[in-house]
């Protein structure tokens, strides 16, 4: 009978491995069920926030309410609850995506330092999101309302916003058309903008999301960084060529992205449009601008379907027929000449005619050689 007392340590010593295991399961699942109870009560105010949003879209009462209620948003944005300053955030973010927006009225109310203080680094991302949302509402505004945002030190947070190494791309994209918003203001916040060195995460945001996969997320990114370049590199009267000259590299690969349709097509679209105002210089800036791989490049593009893409292809075009003589051979070997005659031919839009017609006499009013070659092509 000794075998019925035998003592099998092997078989006791994976039983209490076992009963540990499970007790140390047990625990972690009672401190999920903790953490998830704790985030609950102190998100409870947002999340009911949330479903108000949601019910008051499109419904004119609701946002009435909502907008009567401004005071005890502000209240509850300088309180010190973080649930009641994002549920508070999350409200004013949206009465100022509405179609009246209160603008004057949040600002008057003392809130924006508030959005700009909720972009560092101890609050979370919705804070930032909707922060960014409001002051990118207010910046789109008059010049006026424009100038609180500036004035409150946004955009130096909103460059360390795009400078983080987090993928965050939702964020960054709305930072970027914030930016752009506030540059869009006249030539003189463009130069302020471009001051903070604004241009540099735009540039490495662009050159680090071309490689595939083209994420949805990568792909709108992408759109409001090349939307943005295209405004800080327009106005009158222009901006610095040595403020904006770091973006000729990536300009020169935005214009061989392939195939330029859809989104991808806007940053295409984007990319020429910089190109046709940079190109607006002098002989020496359109030199360092332009290569043979770009002359090339636009000869072919004069072929493309796209009309908007065209035009400003066109410009750029008779923006070098100004330049140096070397160019113009490049652009004329390329059969830039044929492209013309296409044009002129087949073309039904009325601005890439007239653009067409007007690059011509710019080229034949050069000189003696310059009039041989259109007589020789046939325009004069």
């Amino acid at each position: 009978m000794k075998w019925l007392f035998q003592f099998d340590k092997d078989k006791w010593q994976k039983r209490q491995r076992q009963m540990q295991k499970n007790l140390r399961s047990m625990e972690s699942i009672r401190k999920i069920k903790r953490e998830l109870i704790l985030f609950f009560k102190r998100n409870h105010e947002f999340f009911h926030v949330e479903r108000c949003i949601e019910d008051a879209a499109g419904d004119p009462i609701a946002i009435q309410k909502m907008f009567d209620s401004i005071p005890v948003m502000v209240r509850d944005m300088m309180s010190g609850n973080e649930s009641f300053q994002l549920a508070a955030t999350a409200r004013v973010s949206f009465l100022l995506s509405t179609e009246n927006p209160p603008i004057d009225v949040v600002i008057q109310s003392g809130v924006v330092p508030h959005f700009v203080r909720f972009l560092i680094e101890q609050y979370g991302f919705q804070h930032k999101l909707y922060s960014v949302s409001a002051l990118y509402a207010i910046g789109k505004g008059s010049l006026e309302q424009a100038v609180a945002v500036i004035k409150h030190g946004a955009i130096p947070m909103f460059i360390r916003l795009l400078c983080c190494s987090e993928e965050c791309y939702q964020l960054k994209e709305l930072v970027a058309a914030a930016l752009g918003s506030l540059a869009n203001q006249s030539p003189d916040f463009r130069d302020y903008v471009l001051q903070f060195g604004t241009l540099t995460p735009l540039l490495s945001l662009l050159d680090n999301h071309l490689e595939p996969p083209m994420l949805h997320e990568k792909i709108t990114l992408l759109r409001a960084c090349s939307n943005t370049l295209a405004i800080v590199c327009q106005g009158n009267p222009a901006p610095s060529f040595n403020q904006i000259r770091s973006a000729l590299p990536i300009l020169r690969r935005l214009i061989h992205l392939n195939p330029p349709v859809g989104v991808i097509g806007d940053v295409f679209e984007d990319a020429c449009l910089c190109l046709s105002y940079l190109s607006n210089g002098s002989a020496e800036q359109i030199q360092a601008l332009i290569d043979a791989d770009v002359c090339a490049r636009l000869v072919m593009l004069l072929g493309f379907s796209d009309g908007k893409i065209v035009e400003h292809v066109l410009r750029t075009v008779g923006n070098i027929f100004k330049g140096v003589d070397s160019q113009i051979q490049i652009l004329i070997n390329n059969g830039v000449f044929f492209c013309f005659n296409a044009i002129l031919m087949h073309g039904s839009n009325s601005s890439v005619l007239g653009k067409t017609c007007s690059a011509i006499p710019t080229l034949t009013a050069r000189g003696r050689n310059q009039m041989q070659v259109g007589i020789y092509y046939g325009f004069v």
